[in-house]
């Protein structure tokens, strides 16, 4: 939860239908923490963690012949 209900423009509310909607999407389970004081700092940590999560997950791996790293084969 944010304590503003907006950052500039951006409704903080957004930032929860944002991955609801993308893990609904993707089929996937998203676990998002978050600690912090400022909301802005904060919406931008979730952000950029999970796209640096994502990046890594779909990353090939050349020790694993190259296919991604994943216990079934897909992302």
């Amino acid at each position: 939860k944010f304590k503003r209900e907006k950052v500039g423009e951006f409704p903080t509310e957004l930032v929860e239908e944002f991955f609801r909607g993308l893990a609904s999407g993707l089929k996937a389970n998203l676990y998002i923490k978050v600690k912090g004081k400022n909301d802005h700092h904060k919406i931008e940590a979730i952000f950029k963690s999970f796209a640096k999560a994502l990046n890594e997950a779909c990353r090939l791996d050349e020790r694993n012949n190259g296919r991604i790293p994943s216990t079934k084969g897909i992302i």
